[in-house]
């Protein structure tokens, strides 16, 4: 399973790199853009607001907003858009990872700052609890997508049939003569000859003959057809 399988253009391998590339980074700048976004807005004490008909608490820094909604939105339409490439050019794909990646970089968020608060009040449980859920939640899928995920890349392409090649012995070249020899008719297999005999012959073995074809024929052994060309 690879986008340089056997068959492809080297201009096929070149777009399908591309292709696969520019959507996982796009996968990893949205994860970059909400962890450092949330960096940002913990900084100024967990909760901010820009904008609107009221004055807010707390303004949030300035650009964060929109590196919020760029890392959520653009992360979504990545993961989309890597699927759809490592499925068209049928290459392994890392976006099990996703789940983990995003909510185990969030939960180091809250453990780091909930250890060491910026307002220098000691630890903060709240946030401390949201780390370890988050760890949780982040971290117990890892064991099972591991392996799935890295058995992608060592699985082969399937090989194509190569013909089989036949040494030309004396013995394979009798059987093949056998093999495209014509069958010889039913009746001659069955030691009948049908064509008349000489003149003269006995009565007895006329008779003998014609009993042994119609004893033939009630088998099964000649056919309507080859029982009435035989008389």
């Amino acid at each position: 399973m690879s986008i340089a399988a056997p068959g492809r253009t080297p201009l096929e391998v070149v777009r399908g790199s591309l292709a696969v590339g520019v959507t996982l980074a796009g996968v990893s700048a949205g994860l970059t853009l909400l962890y450092l976004g949330m960096r940002a807005i913990m900084d100024v004490g967990g909760a901010c607001a820009s904008g609107g008909p009221y004055v807010p608490r707390v303004e949030c820094p300035e650009g964060v907003p929109l590196l919020m909604v760029a890392g959520i939105w653009g992360g979504i339409i990545s993961v989309g858009l890597y699927l759809w490439a490592t499925s068209r050019h049928k290459a392994p794909t890392l976006v099990a990872f996703a789940w983990p990646a995003l909510f185990l970089s969030l939960g180091w968020n809250f453990l780091d700052y909930g250890i060491d608060d910026p307002a220098g009040g000691g630890l903060v449980w709240g946030w401390l609890i949201c780390g370890i859920l988050f760890a949780i939640m982040g971290g117990l899928p890892l064991p099972a997508i591991v392996k799935p995920v890295l058995d992608q890349f060592g699985r082969k392409a399937p090989e194509r049939p190569q013909p089989k090649v036949v040494i030309p012995t004396k013995k394979n070249v009798k059987k093949l003569r056998e093999a495209h020899q014509p069958r010889p008719p039913k009746s001659q297999q069955f030691g009948f000859d049908p064509k008349p005999g000489p003149a003269g012959a006995a009565a007895g073995s006329f008779v003998d003959e014609l009993e042994r074809l119609r004893t033939l024929h009630q088998s099964g052994a000649l056919s309507d057809r080859e029982f009435a060309q035989a008389k």
